[in-house]
């Protein structure tokens, strides 16, 4: 599979599928015009149950896991996990995704990283393969790890023909779910080839993290814009893979120039941002901030902890004490005045008041959030499935 083409691997998909009778008479000599019908074919509706979500997620304990894969399932999907774990994970993680149903994927460390040379302080060159927080796949040793799980992603679709519909790429470690987000896509009419989503409108690409990469590498400004967010992306199969394309394309262009080789972990988020603002994603939506079945709410609960912070100081309370009172409060984990939680559960919630399908970025808020996640995986997130006849502003009421 790894040493076919993309055309030839798209090809064995398209064949597969008409098998399947996910697509009629669409192949033809114009890929282009293939890529359009079905991409018309997928516009308004994904089947939750051949959707699939995507990350790596290797070194973590079995908790993780139980936050991310364990809210996950509790919304009802039913659809594909497939996720990157440690060759030597732990028997009592293993065990828990094999019970979840969770595709397993083994990501190994190059023995020579051949990304190599990127400028860190003072302009003077990082050796990768001596650095303790830099390293490349043993796949995609050109690649330095944040770059090369979109590789992997690819790779992990294109041997899973049955994931037809919604995907979703993200990372695990600081995320967990709330409701199925394929199921919130589809009633907010949020079916789209791709999808990005923006963060806070607190923070924009004048950030650092975008700024700086992009005008050292290609000597452009991307200005005020809303920073868009390249730890959670979703889309159609066909969507997600034409991204993965491009922002390979730019890797590549990042690799052979040494002033693009930059000590910058998240410069993953700089490319994502360029590639949008510059028109070179297909039919790419950007989602405004809590308007869509992705809640990127790091900016947001990083201030609230800040300003917890000194409220437990100058109290002289730990901050686990400065919102929740007492055990029996627990759901109310935020104060009202924030409009971030449906206060009976504790959910965090849309700017509409619905609880966010997928909650990205929540370890901002630091020990304020540990007694409700604690409670959620005891309970085994008891309020991930909308009852029947009731909305959560009725709850609120």
């Amino acid at each position: 599979i790894n040493g076919q083409s993309q055309h030839e691997k798209r090809k064995i998909f398209d064949e597969q599928a008409a098998k399947q009778d996910i697509k009629k008479d669409y192949y033809s000599n114009d890929e282009k015009q293939q890529h359009n019908l079905l991409t018309a074919s997928k516009s308004n509706h994904w089947d939750s149950s051949k959707s699939a979500v995507l990350g790596l997620a290797t070194g973590y304990p079995r908790y993780v896991y139980e936050g991310f894969v364990g809210s996950l399932r509790a919304t009802g999907f039913s659809g594909h996990i497939i996720l990157a774990i440690a060759k030597n994970a732990p028997d009592d993680v293993v065990s828990y995704l094999k019970e979840q149903n969770v595709t397993m994927k083994h990501v190994e460390r190059a023995e020579k990283c051949t990304y190599d040379g990127a400028i860190g302080e003072k302009g003077v060159p990082i050796d990768m393969n001596e650095s303790h927080e830099w390293n490349c796949p043993k796949d995609y040793p050109d690649y330095k790890i944040t770059w090369s799980r979109f590789l992997y992603y690819r790779d992990w679709l294109n041997d899973c023909p049955s994931c037809t519909d919604g995907v979703i790429l993200t990372d695990v470690r600081d995320a967990f779910f709330q409701r199925d987000p394929f199921v919130t896509a589809v009633e907010r009419n949020q079916v789209h080839p791709l999808m990005v989503f923006q963060e806070s409108p607190e923070t924009d690409t004048e950030h650092w993290l975008t700024d700086w990469p992009v005008s050292a590498c290609r000597k452009h400004k991307l200005g005020k814009k809303p920073m868009l967010c390249s730890g959670s992306v979703m889309g159609s199969r066909e969507g997600i893979l034409d991204y993965i394309d491009v922002m390979e394309e730019e890797f590549k262009y990042w690799i052979q120039r040494e002033n693009c080789r930059i000590d910058n972990r998240g410069d993953d988020q700089s490319i994502h941002n360029y590639l949008y603002y510059t028109d070179r994603f297909k039919n790419a939506v950007s989602i405004p901030h809590r308007h869509g079945p992705i809640h990127v709410v790091g900016y947001q609960a990083a201030r609230i902890f800040e300003n917890a912070t000194k409220e437990a100081k100058d109290a002289g309370v730990g901050i686990g004490q400065i919102f929740i009172k007492d055990d029996n409060n627990w759901r109310e984990w935020l104060p009202r005045k924030y409009g971030l939680i449906d206060t009976n559960t504790g959910l965090i919630v849309s700017e509409d008041g619905t609880p966010s399908a997928q909650v990205h970025q929540y370890d901002r808020f630091g020990p304020l959030i540990s007694k409700w996640e604690n409670e959620m995986k005891k309970q085994g997130w008891p309020y991930n499935k909308e009852k029947k006849g009731t909305t959560n502003k009725e709850t609120q009421e």
